[in-house]
């Protein structure tokens, strides 16, 4: 019976390491696919930031655009499915005793949560399909976790199930990320190479010394509307701000000197690509058109008393 217990014990053990060590991977490939983690203290500033909140418009886009590759496509819609299945055999086991909603409703808090995560610390792209593709694969986890309560007699023999499963799927499980990108893996190599075409035409202009930084919430021809998000360092001084510092929203207003470049940021792997344009306020109102789409805007301003955006930096996540 000793025997038994303690048997029992290392393979509790063995299944809450597998948990953890899944765990990591999962938060690295949700959390810092566009983004390392490395980048986030050797990069200050860096912000790439997108969301996505009709259903099904990026899955309807990887099925319709021939442009997007057979690869791209599985890693985004397979990818997340499979990510999830393991969550959901976890919540299963251990939420044995729990109803089929209270487990449907931890899968989707915390789908939900990382995607809120990623908005807030601007590490990629917020998508609504990612919570859907994510809550099917929590389903199938729980689907899975029942098949395997059919075919055992008692709870030992469950957990001894779940942690074979654990140990296979997460062995398949590392082997397809390290052929698809090693450096999706925490132990990769992670180091981010960032890459800035054309920035010369910015003018020798320093983002650094901008006099602004937050969200475009606004664009028309002769002004835009800056949500200054608490979680970004702005270097606003009190003699150029027009708004007292405690309002969040700040109308900044445009004119034909106004000079307004747009960034495209996309990621290769582990390089970070930014590309430079120039561009015009039909561009930025173009831009806001965009729906699901949200951009960060630095701002240098003049030195007048009235406040008039001497140049604009719009980034923008491909």
């Amino acid at each position: 019976m000793e025997h038994i217990q303690r048997r029992n014990s290392i393979v509790k053990v063995a299944f809450y390491l597998l948990f953890a060590g899944y765990a990591v991977i999962a938060i690295n490939l949700i959390l810092f696919k566009t983004i390392p983690v490395t980048a986030i203290f050797s990069t200050p500033g860096l912000s790439m930031r997108s969301v996505n909140l009709i259903p099904y418009n990026i899955i309807t886009t990887y099925f319709s655009d021939d442009s997007i590759g057979l690869k791209r496509l599985l890693a985004n819609t397979l990818g997340n499915i499979a990510l999830f299945i393991p969550l959901g055999v976890f919540v299963s086991y251990t939420g044995v005793m729990r109803s089929f909603r209270f487990k449907i409703g931890i899968l989707l808090t915390t789908a939900v949560s990382f995607e809120i995560i990623q908005y807030v610390l601007a590490l990629g792209s917020s998508d609504i399909d990612d919570v859907l593709l994510n809550l099917l694969g929590g389903m199938l986890g729980i689907a899975v976790y029942k098949r395997i309560e059919r075919r055992t007699r008692s709870r030992e023999q469950i957990l001894n199930a779940v942690v074979v499963f654990f140990l296979v799927t997460g062995i398949g499980g590392i082997a397809v990320i390290g052929i698809v990108d090693r450096n999706l893996l925490p132990f990769g190599n992670q180091k981010a190479e960032y890459i800035d075409e054309n920035k010369g035409i910015m003018a020798g202009l320093d983002e650094s010394t901008a006099d602004l930084f937050g969200d475009l919430k606004a664009a028309k021809q002769s002004t835009i509307t800056v949500y200054q998000n608490p979680k970004y360092i702005t270097t606003v001084s009190t003699s150029k701000a027009e708004n007292p510092a405690s309002e969040l929203y700040t109308d900044i207003p445009l004119d034909a000197a106004t000079k307004i470049f747009i960034r495209h940021i996309s990621s290769v792997k582990n390089q970070l690509v930014s590309r430079y344009e120039k561009g015009s306020a039909a561009d930025l109102v173009s831009l806001m058109g965009q729906q699901g789409t949200a951009f960060t805007v630095r701002v240098w301003l003049t030195d007048d008393d009235v406040q008039v955006a001497r140049a604009l930096l719009v980034s923008v996540t491909n």
